[in-house]
């Protein structure tokens, strides 16, 4: 039996919020900190903490996610600032009901483990009642053809 092993990464992007709140941050602390120089240097500690809540902020927004299929198994690992590496979700083929491609929607929960870019194409896996949105490659969705009906 030919066994069957697909794996990819999938980047994330950050989202036109989270470019809005880095900017406003950002802008802050530089306004405290050119006032703390200037007029009162008591400004200097505004500055100096949202400065450093940016940075922690801004490093937790760097992650990817890497998805594996190994003969049926399906993992999706989180990889945090490229060196912490999470198992965030895990299922065998019995377990999934449904693969299809958009977003389903319909009153379940849902696990977003995609890019979080426009325009990409997003399939919706449901796995023991829960929907799981996923990116898959050419490969994934051959493979997940021949058990399900595409929807």
């Amino acid at each position: 039996m030919k066994d069957v092993v697909i794996e990819w990464y999938i980047p994330y992007v950050i989202s036109k919020r989270q470019m809005l709140i880095k900017a406003v941050m950002i802008s802050a602390a530089l306004v405290f900190f050119i006032d703390a120089l200037v007029f009162m240097a008591v400004m200097l500690l505004p500055s100096l903490i949202i400065g450093v809540t940016g940075f922690f902020l801004f490093r937790s927004w760097r992650y990817e996610y890497e998805y594996v299929y190994v003969n049926g198994d399906f993992t999706i690992s989180k990889i945090i600032r490229k060196e912490k590496r999470k198992d965030v979700f895990h299922a065998d083929r019995v377990d999934m009901e449904a693969f299809v491609r958009g977003r389903r929607k319909d009153g379940r929960t849902a696990g977003d483990f995609t890019s979080g870019r426009e325009g990409r194409e997003v399939y919706s896996m449901k796995v023991k009642g829960a929907w799981i949105y996923i990116e898959p490659s050419p490969e994934f969705v051959e493979e997940m053809s021949k058990y399900y009906r595409q929807g």
